[in-house]
């Protein structure tokens, strides 16, 4: 930090801190570094737990904000159609899962991670 950060006290008795708009911006692109160190130690933690690893294809598209099911079908090379038949779904529920709808049961993800060859902790979301 360049400046001193300049304290005070609100009228309600909150401690405030003023800092410089680029002080800020440094300490929220840090908090959004921990933020991705988390989730990838987290990431790595269910890994050990439930076995199965992710390919780098994969894990790039999930960073790219792609939906895990969407990633792991296209690091397959099968539609949507494809997939539902493979996992005995509809092509409407695989769409609605991609688009972030939810994935129903327990079961469904089971199927879903089967039709992928992919471990179930690699189709949650963030």
């Amino acid at each position: 930090m360049k400046h001193a950060p300049q304290r005070f006290t609100a009228p309600d008795g909150t401690e405030m801190v003023v800092l410089t708009a680029e002080d800020f911006e440094q300490l929220r692109d840090l908090a959004e570094d921990n933020d991705d160190v988390l989730a990838a130690t987290a990431a790595l933690e269910r890994q050990r737990a439930g076995g199965g690893t992710m390919p780098t294809e994969v894990l790039k598209l999930i960073l790219d904000d792609v939906h895990p099911v969407a990633a792991w079908r296209r690091h397959r090379g099968l539609s949507q159609a494809a997939l539902a038949e493979k996992a005995g779904l509809s092509q409407v529920w695989i769409s609605r899962i991609e688009r972030g709808g939810g994935y129903g049961s327990r079961e469904t993800r089971r199927k879903l991670a089967a039709a992928l060859e992919a471990p179930m902790w690699g189709l949650e979301e963030g």
